[in-house]
């Protein structure tokens, strides 16, 4: 027979206290985790040219909503967690996900905080190896697009007869043989 655990209910002003130390807690790092990945498209604003024309619209776009996340996560999301979040809350060591990524965490986070200074120069070896890149940065890395090759779709009204279409396919293909280089059949 399954026993059932005694839940003690606990005071709507103290469940809305943790709520909101918890959101300060956890907002602040998503808030800053959103601006440093907001930082990172910083060059992909200073592209031009053609990679400037084909990358902008995506920076823009990722930038804007990664700026509308950073402004919900401090100020909507909370509100909603005082809502969703009512009922029986088990500990969190009761939770199985929560157990296994805490196993393979914790050995980390142990090891860069031993080694502290070898994470520290692993990280800035890091850095000094992307300073060639940033040196590059403005330069062109997409291939020209150059296909060699023009596709010509003609539009008429649907109301032309067969014998209408063979004849302007026919000053078509008349008008375009006068470009050789155009023409590869």
């Amino acid at each position: 027979m399954a026993t059932k655990k005694n839940y003690t209910p606990i005071p709507e002003q103290e469940r809305l206290d943790i709520i909101e130390k918890s959101s300060k807690q956890v907002s602040r790092g998503v808030f800053y985790s959103t601006i440093i990945i907001i930082t990172s498209f910083l060059p992909v604003f200073m592209l031009r040219g053609q990679e400037g024309k084909l990358f902008h619209p995506l920076a823009y776009t990722k930038t804007f909503i990664l700026i509308v996340d950073a402004l919900l996560v401090v100020t909507l999301a909370p509100v909603i967690i005082s809502f969703l979040m009512k009922g029986k809350f088990r500990s969190e060591q009761r939770n199985p996900i929560n157990r296994v990524l805490e196993k393979i965490y914790e050995p980390i986070i142990r090891v860069c905080l031993n080694w502290r200074k070898t994470t520290i120069g692993v990280n800035i070896l890091a850095l000094a190896v992307s300073v060639p890149l940033l040196m590059s940065l403005g330069s062109e890395f997409m291939p020209p697009l150059d296909e060699q090759s023009i596709l010509f779709m003609p539009v008429t009204l649907p109301d032309i007869s067969n014998e209408e279409v063979n004849a302007f396919c026919r000053c078509r293909t008349k008008l375009l043989k006068t470009f050789p280089r155009l023409i590869r059949y």
